[in-house]
């Protein structure tokens, strides 16, 4: 409830105003990664609420890109599913960066 209520309070004062109103790749990626990584362990947002003891509303929110949690939210989530810190900002490998190499000629090694 209290994260809910930080980020009221944000919205409120005009915390955003310095900054530009268009989407951060870094809360894209969080939102992608926050909601793939919860389904892979099977669980609800009920259920991740429940293991960070805050509201469903705050899950909600941030896989609905409409909250930036604190760096203690984030390790806290990142504990709950039991992955790393930076496994809720990366970036989904492409096929071709998983090891397969080009030449310079454009041809497959």
């Amino acid at each position: 409830m209290e994260e809910i209520r930080t980020v009221r309070s944000m919205a409120q004062t005009g915390f955003g105003r310095r900054f530009p109103q268009r989407e951060s790749t870094a809360v894209e990626l969080l939102a992608t990664n926050l909601r793939r990584l919860r389904l892979a362990k099977g669980w609800s947002q009920d259920q991740l609420a429940a293991a960070l003891e805050v509201e469903q509303g705050v899950i909600s929110l941030i896989e609905n890109r409409r909250s930036n949690p604190t760096v203690l939210m984030l390790e806290a989530i990142a504990g709950a599913l039991g992955v790393q810190l930076a496994d809720l900002f990366e970036a989904k490998p492409t096929p071709r960066s998983r090891g397969q190499v080009e030449r310079a000629g454009g041809r497959p090694e």
